[in-house]
């Protein structure tokens, strides 16, 4: 809602300086605004990085076939990022258990 501010008594002068002040209050606003979802952003990464999502243990990186995997510390689960499993399933014979995965996500 904007406001006449001479009609309150101010001169052309105040009214362009209350103005220039609620611009830069506003962007300020803005800023702080984007800066603090910036950092809770940051903060719910930290929180949840190389974190089980079964069970919420550290998880730890090692190499299985050749593809880096992350394995669970606490229910010893197998995580794979975007694209690992499709490499595993390309790179090796899809015989047994390889084989059984190829054809869940085909």
């Amino acid at each position: 809602m904007e406001q006449d501010v001479r009609k309150l008594g101010y001169s052309q002068e105040e009214e362009y300086f209350y103005r220039k002040n609620k611009e830069l209050i506003e962007n300020s606003r803005k800023e702080r605004d984007a800066e603090r979802a910036a950092q809770e952003a940051r903060a719910r990464k930290q929180a949840h990085w190389m974190k089980c999502p079964k069970c919420g243990s550290d998880l730890q990186e090692i190499e299985h076939l050749g593809i880096k995997v992350d394995r669970c510390s606490g229910c010893s689960g197998i995580f794979f990022d975007k694209g690992e499993l499709e490499t595993l399933l390309q790179t090796h014979e899809p015989n047994g258990f390889l084989g059984g995965l190829r054809k869940i996500f085909k």
